[in-house]
């Protein structure tokens, strides 16, 4: 019976060592993973980050030419505008001009 005993002892310290060798393997695998995810994570913030300043910078610089644009098309409409009233209405642009006067002149 001490035999028996003794063998299960020695087989139950040989299956301790294997689990403490596995656990540390473990261990080890998973501290590599978890600098890995800690490493992705860093990267894509930097990575939004980026895009972030980029696209902020971007409308920044842009705007100038934005605003211009804009003026542009502002003018751009009021020609149009004054044009479509006088093509609707003519006689709009001798109102405050007298004729005679400007022919003849008195």
């Amino acid at each position: 019976m001490d035999q028996d005993l003794q063998k299960l002892m020695q087989e139950n310290n040989r299956l301790i060592k294997e689990n403490l060798e596995l656990t540390r393997q473990n261990s080890k695998k998973i501290k590599k993973i978890q600098s890995y995810i800690r490493r992705t994570l860093v990267g894509k913030a930097l990575y939004w980050v980026v895009i972030v300043g980029i696209t902020i910078g971007a409308v920044y610089l842009s705007k100038p030419y934005i605003n211009n644009a804009i003026d542009t098309y502002d003018n751009f409409k009021e020609n149009v505008d004054r044009s479509s009233e006088i093509i609707n209405n003519p006689g709009s642009v001798f109102k405050g001009v007298n004729l005679v006067e400007s022919i003849f002149g008195s």
